[in-house]
């Protein structure tokens, strides 16, 4: 049985996971200080999804400077490792799931019960503003769509403004 799907304006699923390096992550340390961009993996490896992320990696000093913070989420069991392909890791925290209970609890399971692959935006109240689920087509969204998304949902509390950027 799957938990009912994660929509706009509900708030995301706390979870605390471990990154690459054994650090946790809390997603409620973020609340009032930085909004969240969750990129859920449906499978790792997968070679569409490390390309996925490939491509938003750079997008990672831009979300920062939105006050977000890019997680990416890889379901796994503890005896698998990850391992980052390239010079250097990822310039966000990949954090570890085991299996798909995650996934579950946020409603990101297909049909059959297997993870989806997804992108949730969330303000600094971890209130959902956007998401974009996939099938096996990795229809996630493009760079320019992704960073206009979080730097609306970040000017969307006008006393968190930067009053240096505008006029």
């Amino acid at each position: 049985m799957t938990d009912p799907m994660i929509a706009v304006g509900d708030r995301i699923v706390d979870f605390t996971l471990e990154d690459l390096g054994g650090r946790r992550i809390e997603t409620r340390r973020f609340y009032l200080r930085r909004g969240l961009v969750l990129v859920f993996l449906h499978e790792w490896p997968c070679a569409d999804c490390l390309v996925y992320l490939r491509r938003i990696s750079s997008l990672a000093d831009e979300i920062a400077r939105a006050r977000s913070q890019l997680l990416a989420i890889v379901p796994l069991g503890r005896t698998l490792a990850v391992h980052w392909p390239g010079e250097e890791p990822p310039p966000f925290p990949l954090l570890l799931t085991e299996g798909e209970e995650l996934h579950r609890r946020s409603g990101l399971l297909d049909r059959a019960g297997r993870p989806v692959a997804a992108v949730i935006v969330t303000d600094d109240t971890g209130t959902v503003w956007e998401i974009w689920r996939t099938g096996d087509q990795h229809d996630l969204p493009d760079q320019l769509d992704l960073l206009e998304t979080v730097e609306y949902v970040s000017y969307q509390c006008p006393e968190c403004w930067d009053r240096q950027r505008w006029p």
